[in-house]
């Protein structure tokens, strides 16, 4: 499962960058954008939910495309040490930015998961869809609002709400990240809230495509209650490795 998990990722990169390259014409080649960022994590995570699985060693990769107000992503995530763990999953989604004014965006998402913890795509997979609200502040200070609604189709009896609420500072050349989550299922009375602090290096520059950062995050779980197999608290440690494949980039590289 997991050879074919991570062919299906490389398929789905080729489909992608193919998509983008031709998506635009020759004189308008340079506005669109594309990266490839590969994460590797300390702990099994999920960031829409607020929860630490476990302390397995595992990787996220995620291919993010944009042109204009339009946006594409997919991302494969893969728990090293167990290969039937709920971390073992991929998302893709589209994505759209409507600005407001100069300091609100409003971004509605929509994308399917497909949980993988025992075939390409097991029952459990489904639609969901999100909305991201941002303010900016000023350079320094935003403030970020994701709610996500999941199972919209194939287990609609089952919807569930993950709401993150995320202030982002800049200290220096360190980045601050305050997040705060609340996940409630609609089927049940059953609600979760947790709180993390996260601390972000500037970047290392490798190449004028490539760079890499650290972050490192403490999460606690505030409510008494708690998603199964979730742990009350736990650090994470994360090495972040962006790729720039907009053709932008190479071209400046080249000069």
């Amino acid at each position: 499962m997991r050879v074919n998990g991570l062919l299906f990722s490389c398929c789905l990169v080729a489909a992608l960058k193919t998509m983008a390259q031709q998506s635009v014409s020759k004189a308008d080649k340079q506005s669109y954008s594309l990266s490839l960022t590969t994460k590797f994590h300390s702990t099994c995570h999920s960031p829409f939910s607020g929860i630490y699985l476990n302390h397995n060693f595992n990787t996220e990769i995620n291919l993010s495309y944009k042109y204009k107000q339009i946006g594409a992503f997919i991302t494969k995530n893969v728990d090293i040490a167990d290969v039937h763990s709920p971390i073992n999953y991929t998302t893709l989604g589209i994505y759209k930015t409507f600005h407001l004014s100069e300091s609100v965006k409003v971004m509605p998402y929509v994308g399917y998961f497909l949980r993988q913890s025992y075939s390409f795509m097991d029952d459990h997979s489904d639609l969901w869809a999100c909305l991201v609200v941002r303010f900016t502040l000023n350079r320094w200070l935003t403030i970020e609002n994701t709610a996500l609604i999941g199972n919209l189709v194939r287990h609609h009896s089952k919807a569930s709400l993950a709401n993150r609420l995320n202030a982002t500072m800049l200290v220096g050349k360190f980045k601050v990240d305050a997040y705060a989550w609340y996940s409630h299922s609609f089927n049940s009375a059953l609600h979760f809230v947790s709180t993390s602090l996260a601390i972000t290096s500037p970047d290392w520059v490798i190449t004028p495509s490539v760079s890499a950062r650290l972050q490192v995050a403490m999460l606690q779980q505030v409510a008494n209650e708690k998603p199964e197999g979730a742990m009350h608290r736990g650090v994470l440690i994360s090495l972040i490795v962006p790729i720039d494949l907009s053709p932008n980039k190479k071209s400046s590289t080249k000069n």
